[in-house]
C-alpha cells in the first residue's frame, strides 16, 4: 500500500522541475521584452522558441504530476487504515494525548473523526472542521498547533467561574432544587449555552477545555466574589466530563455544588 510520503517523494522532484522551468522562462521573457524594445526581431524569434520549449516542458511535467496524483487511491488509503495508523503514530510522536478507537478519537480538547470506507469519502474532521489533507504528518501538525494555540490563549478563571456560578443557579431553579444542591455539569453547560446556536459556537469540547483550566487552577479559583464552589469527580469516567491538565493528568469532573456562602 502506497502511503502519502511515497507520493510526496515522487511529486517533489516534478514540482521542483516546474519551478526551475518557470524561473528560466521568466528570464527568457525579459530577454524577449528587451528584443522587441530594441527592434531585434531575429533574437526575439529565437527566444520565443525557447519559451515554446519551456511550455512543452511544463505541460509534460504537469501531466506527470497529474498521473502521480491520479494513481494515488485516497479511499483505499483510508479503508486499509494506513492513514489512520500513520496519523496516530505522528500524533504520538508529537506527545499528543490520544484516546478512542476505530476512527473516533479525542485529542484533548479536540474530537478527531476519520471517515473513509467503501461507501464514504476519505475525510478527517477536527471537531466540526474538515481538514482537507491526506498527509498524516500535516494533519498531526495541524492538531498539535491547534492545541498549542489554545493552551497559549489567555484565560480569565474569575470571569469563567462567575459565568459558571450563574448557570449553576439557573440549573437549580429550573430543577426545583435548593441553591447549594449538587448539579450535573452537563445540565449546567446547557444553561451556560442555552441556545443551539450558542452550543455550536461553544460546544462541549470548548466547555471541557475551560473546565480543565479552571480545575487545574485549584480550589482558590473555584470562588466567585461572594461564594465558594466545589467539583465532584467520577472515577469510572462514564458520567464525568473528561479534562486534561497541561502535564497530561486526566480527570473526570461530573458535578458542581455551592460549598459555602461567603457573604
Amino acid at each position: 500500500m502506497q502511503d502519502y510520503k511515497t507520493l510526496l517523494s515522487s511529486l517533489n522532484p516534478l514540482l521542483k522541475g516546474i519551478s526551475d522551468t518557470l524561473t528560466s522562462a521568466g528570464k527568457t521573457e525579459k530577454k524577449i521584452q528587451k528584443d522587441v524594445d530594441s527592434g531585434n526581431l531575429t533574437d526575439a524569434r529565437k527566444d520565443l522558441a525557447v519559451i515554446q520549449a519551456s511550455i512543452e516542458q511544463l505541460q509534460a511535467k504537469a501531466n506527470a504530476i497529474q498521473a502521480e496524483i491520479d494513481s494515488f487511491d485516497t479511499q483505499a488509503y483510508f479503508v486499509s487504515s494506513e492513514f489512520e495508523q500513520q496519523l496516530l503514530s505522528a500524533c504520538a510522536d508529537k506527545g499528543i494525548n490520544i484516546i478512542g478507537e476505530k476512527g473516533v478519537y479525542e485529542m484533548f480538547p479536540y474530537k478527531i473523526r476519520i471517515i473513509g470506507d467503501e461507501e464514504h469519502a476519505a475525510e478527517v474532521y477536527m471537531n466540526r472542521k474538515k481538514i482537507p489533507s491526506y498527509y498524516p504528518e500535516y494533519v498531526a501538525d495541524t492538531i498539535y498547533k491547534g492545541i498549542a494555540k489554545l493552551n497559549k490563549a489567555a484565560f480569565n478563571t474569575a470571569s469563567f467561574m462567575e459565568e459558571l456560578a450563574v448557570a449553576y443557579e439557573v440549573t437549580c431553579l429550573r430543577t426545583g432544587a435548593r441553591i447549594g444542591s449538587t448539579q450535573s455539569l452537563t445540565k449546567v453547560y446547557r444553561n451556560l449555552a442555552p441556545m443551539s446556536r450558542a452550543r455550536k459556537d461553544y460546544d462541549m469540547q470548548a466547555f471541557a477545555f475551560d473546565l480543565s483550566r479552571l480545575y487545574e487552577a485549584g480550589t482558590e479559583a473555584w470562588c466567585t466574589k461572594t461564594d465558594t464552589y466545589d467539583f465532584g469527580t467520577s472515577r469510572d469516567g462514564k458520567s464525568g466530563i473528561r479534562v486534561l491538565s497541561r502535564t497530561g493528568v486526566e480527570s473526570f469532573i461530573s458535578t458542581i455544588r455551592l460549598l459555602q456562602k461567603d457573604s
